[in-house]
Formats: C-alpha cells, sequence, structure tokens
C-alpha cells in the first residue's frame, strides 16, 4: 500500500492491488484478513502535505495601482471562502455577507493565514494554502476541519489601516484663481462620493436636490471628512481617503460597515468665512474705539434697532466685520441687538454697551466672589 500510494495527486483514484507478501502474508490479521490474502484498495487522495511545507501564495488577481502593502500591526478587512484539497467548502464569509477583519501579525487568526496576509494590496485576490501544522494540526476542530488537514483560501482584500494612519488627501484639480481657503468655522457646500475601497458607492451629493452645506470645525461631519475639506479653494477637487479611526470607528454606521476605510472624491462648490462657534459677529481687525459713538449714527446718545441695524451692515459691506454665515442676517442682528438692549426699552444707552469679551470677564469676577 505504501507503494500504491506514491506519484499520486489529490483528487486522484486508484485501485491498488498488494499480494500477500507485500500484505499480512501467512499470518493474516485477526479473523478480517485470512493467510496469503490479496488485497484490493479503492483509493481516493483527498489530502496531501510534507511537514516540512511552508505556506504556498499564489496571486490569482494583482491590484491596480497598488501604492502601499500590508504590513505587520495593520488592521485588514478581507472576504474569503475555505476549502479542503479536494474542493469542498468549511467556511465562507461571503455566506454571512460580512468581512473578516483582524491584526496583522498578532496571533489573532492561525499561523499559516497570518504569515499570508503581509504584503498584500487593496483589492489583491489571492490563494493561500496552509498546512495543518501551520492550521488546526492533528486536532482539528470538532466536525469542521478534520484531523490534520490541508485548507485553502480564496481571500479578497478590501481594505487595510495602520491604527496611527492619518487622513491622506491628493488634489486632483486646483483653480488657478484661488482668493481664499476653507478652515474652521467657514460654511462651505461641497459635492462628494463616498465609497469603500474596492469601489463600492455608499453616497453621493448626486443622489439629492442639492450639494449639502456644513460648518467646518463644528462636528457635523465625521473628523477625516472635516479635515479633507480645509484647505480648499472654491472649484477645487480633492481625493481624500479616511481610516475608520477618523470615519464611522468600529461600530461602523448606516450603510457602512464596521472599520471600513472610507475614500471620498470632493468638489468644493462655494464657501462664506465663518464666525467662531458662539458668536454672531465678529470684527475683521480692529473695532472702532470706543464703540459706542461709533454705532451712535445721529449722535443722539441713544441708539435704535434700525440705526444698529445700518451699523452693523456698513461693517459687513466695508469687510470691517463679518456675520456668521449661512443665517438669515436681519434674524442675526435683531438677536444682537436684543442682547444689547439690556432693559427691553427698544434702544441701546452707553451704560448698556458691552462685548462678549466684557461679559465673560464679568462672568469670571461673579465666579470668584
Amino acid at each position: 500500500m505504501d507503494q500504491g500510494l506514491q506519484g499520486m495527486c489529490v483528487g486522484e483514484r486508484r485501485i491498488v492491488i498488494v499480494p500477500p507478501f507485500l500484505a499480512y502474508g501467512e499470518k493474516g490479521y485477526g479473523t478480517q484478513i485470512p493467510s496469503h490474502a490479496t488485497l484490493v484498495f479503492e483509493v481516493l487522495l483527498v489530502d496531501l502535505f510534507n511537514p516540512k511545507d511552508d505556506v504556498k501564495v499564489v496571486v490569482t488577481r494583482a491590484a491596480k495601482n497598488c501604492t502601499r502593502k500590508t504590513v505587520k500591526g495593520d488592521y485588514i478587512r478581507y472576504h474569503y471562502n475555505g476549502t479542503f484539497q479536494d474542493g469542498s467548502a468549511f467556511d465562507s464569509s461571503y455566506q454571512r455577507n460580512s468581512t473578516y477583519n483582524t491584526y496583522i501579525g498578532k496571533g489573532y487568526v492561525i499561523t499559516g493565514m497570518d504569515k499570508s496576509l503581509e504584503g498584500l494590496c487593496t483589492g489583491e485576490r489571492r490563494r493561500v494554502t496552509v498546512p495543518p501544522h501551520m492550521a488546526y494540526g492533528e486536532q482539528g476542530i470538532g466536525d469542521l476541519i478534520p484531523s490534520s488537514a490541508v485548507l485553502i483560501f480564496d481571500i479578497h482584500v478590501i481594505d487595510f489601516h495602520n491604527p496611527e494612519d492619518p487622513v491622506e488627501i491628493r488634489v486632483t484639480h486646483k483653480p488657478p484663481l484661488c482668493t481664499g481657503t476653507s478652515e474652521t468655522d467657514d460654511v462651505i457646500q461641497y459635492r462628494y462620493n463616498c465609497s469603500l475601497m474596492d469601489g463600492t458607492l455608499l453616497y453621493s451629493s448626486d443622489h439629492y436636490d442639492s450639494a449639502p452645506f456644513t460648518t467646518l470645525g463644528a462636528n457635523k461631519v465625521i473628523q477625516g471628512l472635516d479635515d479633507g475639506l480645509k484647505g480648499m479653494c472654491v472649484g477645487e477637487k480633492r481625493e481624500v481617503v479616511v481610516p475608520p479611526h477618523w470615519g464611522h470607528g468600529e461600530n461602523g454606521a448606516l450603510g457602512v460597515p464596521k472599520s471600513a476605510v472610507l475614500f471620498f472624491e470632493l468638489e468644493l462648490l462655494s464657501l462664506s468665512k465663518g464666525v467662531p462657534d458662539g458668536y454672531m459677529f465678529v470684527w475683521l481687525g480692529d473695532g472702532p474705539d470706543p464703540l459706542f459713538p461709533a454705532m451712535d449714527l445721529n449722535g443722539d446718545l441713544e441708539v435704535p434697532f434700525e440705526e444698529f441695524s445700518e451699523f452693523i451692515m456698513k461693517q459687513v459691506q466695508e469687510e470691517k466685520g463679518r456675520l456668521r454665515p449661512g443665517m438669515d442676517a436681519s434674524a442675526i442682528i435683531k438677536d444682537m441687538f436684543d442682547n444689547q438692549d439690556r432693559d427691553k426699552d427698544g434702544k441701546i444707552l452707553m451704560d448698556e454697551l458691552k462685548l462678549k469679551a466684557e461679559e465673560e470677564e464679568d462672568k469670571a469676577r461673579h465666579q470668584e466672589l
């Protein structure tokens, strides 16, 4: 039988006829095999490995434009089909409709798979053959993995990242004329496509009637997108890669898988310079000093709403001050006026006028007292 098994391939079938002098000879084997019996075996070779075998990796589809490969410490998301050497399946991530997610090189998966996950590109497909001494060994796993089974994994890398990765920004178009760039507190309108790294489109502003607005730095969008939208000129286009720790994290979000790396295509459509959170109006430089005489346009020592509104709008038109964008200017000015009209008599007097900084100083003083 030892001779009859040599030279076989996995899946090969043979009939092996063994004469008695190469089998159990004159003695036979108890009551089962008589003396001088010729034995006939029908053999199917299911599995084959050598104790010195290493993991075997075959790239079945190379990735396009691979600029980075996996290393130890990276976190990877991949799909796989697991089969034995005879082609029968034992597991599949596709059946669960969920990728397998793990860190590389930290022993969270079998040794052979851990080793084969290094040096991969996003989008790459590999066939990995793992000998049993680098898989589940002689013990196997219950009824799922037989003892000493060779395992074959067909894997497809969806994405990977490192926990230390920053947001990656690539400018794909820069307008020839740029008069200002986006920054914290600005209100912007932007166009976007949001995809997984395998090209699966998740969301797009083109699916809505109009492109969205957001205030930068106001926690209105995920941190990675907020960072990717800063420093842009109107008309500029970018590609932004957001790792999950700057995106939706380990829990994912509606339509976004857990620990997914996101790919954004961005275009800045409009930009309105903003004001810091908590403010409705800011001076662009030094304001009038003293302030009240500048507000009191007719010099009668009182400033009704109409006069206050005219003063504020003049500062905005002359680019000396800025109102919070994205809100109704008249409503903002009315709110500012009401805050200063402390006795609610419809006019501001010099004693009523206080800047926000002065109010904060008073508040701190009261707290100290």
